[in-house]
């Protein structure tokens, strides 16, 4: 059955839409409509311009080792017909996932990933992930939403509500809509609920095998956003949309096995927390900082991190403490897990995960140690011996830059190209002057 499914999808994908992930997390793509996407790892020709694009299309200088910045020639990508789903919104035509290869295959967020994996199955460790989003729906539409200053933006709802009955009864409609959505997408959910804040909803995913989760998480951020225009609506993973709510997270909910047990249960130890996720989140911590910029990639994602709002502020770990950078979550052996709650929803998928696992095996190769957990508030300051959390886009990407284990983890060449793109999005956004200057400083100054 599984053969023959593989067959249907490769036959689909002869006029499949073919998308590959940028460093933002956007999927880039176009049409094909021959034999070249029928074979697993079939290689196709696509511009690599857009591994040096930023998000509005401009071209990021010397993104790759490029000397002239205008001028790109194709690379190789490696189409992936077991990714394929078929898209209602698309005439019931099939999406289908891609990498870069070749060599692009360094800087390709998947292959980051894949190569973070790699390192963990060679010491025999396989991880199984789910992916939370929150997301913000607006009663806008693409026109509508350009034409209007933020202010008069519509949200789905008003006011903060979350995990309301009485909305979710309420708004029947749109989320039966959604989880038949998903369904045929082939993107399980194990859970929908609407969060604070006007018009937000988390969605979460289905857990998984680690690169499948990536996959999946990647497919459902663009298929919602895509979906949502079709129902007059907008959708947005941005991490914090208005100062005046909390931010949107990308939380991320990891367990790991050998020879099909679950290594961070121990039946004997405290609390049922083995000697290796010990080290697992003694290692996510001591290198949240370096890495933060893999799960943090925008200026907008650090007026998620405050205080007060379930958002970490430094390396922490609690049990079953959502204010912490990492959530332990005790279970029997088949649910005892964690969760990373650096990541907020506008990470790519591909790189929060390889941040999130990489930082853990560190742990695992160095016998890393883990401080006392923290009970209570982990942003409290006068209690926290913790080292903050990069306040700003700028600090995180020198940090990360700078860090050898971030160039042995990630490779050397990855490590340059992307921290250049972060360079080249903190400058594009501070070089802009925004209404709020405009209301502070105007008449005043």
């Amino acid at each position: 059955m599984a053969s023959e499914l593989g067959v249907a999808r490769a036959h689909e994908s002869r006029k499949s839409l073919i998308g590959v992930c940028d460093f933002d997390g956007i999927l880039r793509g176009k049409h094909v409509l021959s034999d070249d996407a029928s074979t697993e790892d079939r290689i196709i020709k696509f511009s690599e311009a857009v591994l040096a694009w930023d998000c509005t299309d401009r071209v990021i200088p010397a993104s790759f080792g490029q000397e002239l910045p205008s001028v790109f020639g194709d690379a190789d990508l490696r189409v992936l017909p077991a990714t394929a789903r078929l898209v209602p919104t698309f005439h019931d035509r099939y999406l289908c996932l891609a990498e870069f290869a070749g060599a692009h295959e360094t800087i390709c967020p998947r292959g980051v990933l894949r190569k973070v994996l790699r390192r963990a199955a060679d010491q025999g460790y396989s991880c199984s992930v789910g992916f939370e989003f929150e997301f913000t729906l607006f009663n806008e539409s693409a026109e509508t939403i350009h034409r209007k200053p933020y202010d008069q933006w519509v949200p789905l709802t008003r006011g903060p509500f979350g995990y309301s009955v009485a909305r979710t009864l309420a708004s029947n409609e749109l989320f039966e809509a959604i989880l038949a959505f998903c369904e045929n997408t082939r993107l399980p959910l194990s859970g929908l609920h609407f969060e604070t804040g006007p018009g937000v909803i988390e969605a979460s995913l289905r857990h998984c095998d680690a690169l499948e989760a990536a996959d999946r998480a990647v497919f459902f951020k663009s298929m919602v956003k895509s979906w949502a225009q079709t129902r007059g609506l907008m959708a947005t993973f941005m991490a914090k949309v208005s100062e005046n709510g909390p931010g949107q997270s990308g939380h991320i909910h990891i367990s790991m096995s050998s020879n099909g047990q679950n290594v961070f249960y121990d039946d004997k130890a405290c609390r049922n927390i083995s000697g290796t996720m010990n080290q697992f989140v003694g290692g996510q911590l001591k290198y949240m900082n370096d890495f933060c910029v893999l799960a943090a990639p925008n200026v907008n994602s650090y007026k998620r991190l405050l205080p007060g709002y379930w958002a970490p502020t430094c390396p922490s770990w609690g049990v079953d403490n959502r204010s912490c950078a990492v959530r332990v979550i005790l279970g029997n052996k088949s649910a005892h897990r964690l969760e990373y709650r650096l990541s907020g929803a506008d990470v790519n998928p591909y790189l929060a995960l390889a941040c999130a696992i990489g930082s853990g095996m560190l742990g695992i190769e160095e016998n890393a140690g883990l401080a006392t957990p923290t009970v209570g508030d982990a942003s409290d300051e006068r209690h926290s011996p913790f080292e903050r959390l990069p306040q700003n886009l700028a600090e995180a990407t020198i940090r990360f830059a700078q860090s050898s284990k971030a160039i042995d983890v990630f490779g050397d060449r990855f490590v340059e190209a992307f921290s250049r793109s972060r360079r080249w999005e903190w400058e594009a956004v501070q070089n802009r002057v925004s209404d709020c200057e405009r209301e502070r400083y105007f008449e005043a100054i």
